[in-house]
């Protein structure tokens, strides 16, 4: 964590609120620094929450008559006043490093979290954690620009749910059988349930063997007796 913007990208990972972050000047820093964490290589907050900032290293401007040596008046006034003010910056910090695919991402999962697609996805989505979710919503996005497709939910079942095979029948245009090489849980299923109802069309007729493949002729590897899935 080096700059503003890391402490909050820092903070959502670890699911801490941005209020309870406390910013406050350094008591020691490094003129070629921004945070002053208490090692180099400190990727975590500590359990107080507090994050001791350079307040020269990028607003000089700001801060340069805040704390002068001698003015000892009003401490407890600037210690607010930084700690409000570092929370603007860092706000404004990750907002000019959005890009439009950002935004539109951050307004559709605060679609999903005010029940937009349903009270059953709005659960389920939080079985992911937040790289996956930002797969899942840039998978979206996609969608919402070529149209739903097998490939997208291939590639989403690829990325977000491990060792999977995905068939599409020769036969029937809309049947799939997919493979999940893991044994079935109520959290692996919901997850698949979810990808299955954001990206796929609905009439496809989905069949799903955990743990165990289903026997195909001619191919030794799926047909191992009490290995197998009829």
């Amino acid at each position: 964590m080096n700059y503003l913007w890391n402490v909050l990208l820092q903070a959502k990972k670890e699911q801490i609120e941005e209020k309870k972050l406390r910013f406050q000047m350094a008591k020691h820093y490094s003129a070629y620094m921004e945070i002053s964490n208490v090692y180099l290589n400190q990727s975590k907050l500590t359990d107080d929450c507090i994050v001791e900032v350079n307040p020269y290293y990028r607003f000089f401007d700001i801060f340069k008559d805040m704390f002068q040596p001698n003015l000892t008046e009003y401490e407890e006034l600037r210690k607010s006043l930084t700690n409000l003010i570092f929370h603007q910056l860092a706000q404004n910090d990750v907002l000019s490093g959005m890009t439009k695919e950002e935004y539109y991402k951050k307004l559709l999962y605060k679609d999903f979290q005010n029940g937009r697609f349903g009270e059953e996805n709005k659960k389920r989505i939080s079985y992911f954690d937040r790289e996956e979710r930002e797969v899942i919503l840039s998978g979206l996005l996609r969608q919402y620009e070529t149209g739903s497709s097998l490939d997208l939910f291939k590639d989403m079942m690829e990325a977000l749910i491990f060792n999977n095979i995905v068939y599409h029948s020769n036969q029937n245009a809309h049947e799939i059988l997919i493979f999940i090489g893991q044994r079935e849980r109520k959290e692996l299923n919901e997850k698949v349930q979810f990808l299955m109802e954001m990206f796929l069309e609905i009439p496809y007729e989905v069949d799903i063997y955990y743990e165990h493949h289903f026997g195909i002729i001619d191919m030794e590897e799926t047909m191992i007796i009490d290995d197998i899935m009829l």
